[in-house]
């Protein structure tokens, strides 16, 4: 059995991680892995696909953000996922109807920039209990290794902004 690792790395937009910030409790949904870059993992012990690598991810929404891309895929994927989210939190009752309709207003009028990839440091020990494998058939690769946390608290991270990493 592998060894826990002692770090999780996930990468989000910035409109993500506000939204989770000011209508969620600050408890932020983020698909993670041990594996910031997959160049820095030897191919034989891991499979990290560029769609599950925090860094590829970063690298495109970085790019995608800077030239002002209105329809990158990326963005367009994110503004599908916060919107789902916001209708999974109104079902469940965690948001007002009024709070669903503010997210999914400011949504559609956000601009590129509020996509710009952010980060998430999260040691593993403050999460240990929260994390879920995610099933075979939902990752990037059949081995690679990919978790979901549905509940991570602002206080269990470190976030770098796009603004501190500019040779990524």
């Amino acid at each position: 059995m592998p060894r826990d690792p002692i770090v999780l790395y996930s990468t989000n937009t910035w409109l993500a991680y506000a939204i989770a910030e000011q209508y969620y409790g600050g408890n932020h949904y983020v698909w993670c892995t041990p594996h910031f870059d997959a160049a820095s993992v030897p191919s034989i012990n891991y499979a990290v696909p560029p769609s599950s690598s925090p860094v590829e991810i970063y690298r495109a929404l970085r790019q995608d953000v800077m030239s002002g891309d209105r329809h990158s895929a990326k963005i367009l994927a994110n503004k599908g996922g916060l919107s789902t989210g916001a209708g999974a939190k109104l079902e469940a009752g965690e948001i007002t109807k009024e709070q669903a309709d503010e997210i999914l207003s400011a949504i559609a009028v956000a601009d590129t920039r509020s996509f710009r990839p952010v980060i998430f440091v999260i040691p593993f020990a403050l999460v240990r209990h929260r994390v879920e494998n995610v099933p075979i058939g939902q990752r990037a690769h059949p081995l690679s290794a990919e978790f979901i946390i549905r509940r991570l608290p602002r206080d269990c991270f470190d976030i770098i902004g796009s603004e501190g990493i500019e040779n990524v």
